[in-house]
């Protein structure tokens, strides 16, 4: 944050106007790999659909107007053990400039908060086995570590 100015972070569900911002935040801050391209349009529909479902939820951290961290949130619906929603977490990111300020433990808190409200007990996020950073940061915050697999179809 600018040490000249003292606007304070806000954490809060995303804002269509947050969007513009976000393809560079993901891009820029990608820890591994990543060679697709944002179809701009397509983000700006499919937010606009998502956001009137009550299972998927951003969260945006902003700095005035400045997109300095994102999360995505996907309730799933257990109908087998618990019958309890669980939360999954997505694309976490922090600007760097903002990071050890404790934005991404505010992020956390907001979306942990927001699933207490929902009834959820357990929050499930994926993270690159490489990214030693991120899983420092997952067990500070007292989150499991365990291991799970994917497919690309």
């Amino acid at each position: 944050m600018n040490q000249e100015d003292n606007r304070k972070v806000v954490i809060r569900f995303t804002e269509e106007s947050d969007l513009k911002q976000l393809p560079w935040l993901y891009r820029r801050y990608h820890n591994g790999d990543t060679h697709l391209e944002t179809d701009i349009d397509g983000m700006y529909k499919k937010f606009s659909e998502l956001k009137q479902n009550d299972n998927y939820k951003f969260v945006s951290a902003v700095d005035g107007d400045k997109l300095v961290g994102f999360c995505s949130v996907v309730i799933n619906q257990d109908i087998v053990e618990r019958q309890k929603p669980i939360i999954m977490l997505w694309n976490l990111r922090v600007h760097p400039e903002y990071r050890g300020q404790g934005i991404g433990s505010q992020i956390m808190k907001f979306i942990e908060d927001f699933g207490k409200e929902k009834g959820v007990d357990f929050i499930f996020l994926g993270c690159d086995a490489d990214n030693q950073s991120a899983r420092k940061f997952y067990k500070k915050l007292g989150y499991g570590e365990d291991y799970g697999f994917y497919k690309y179809l």
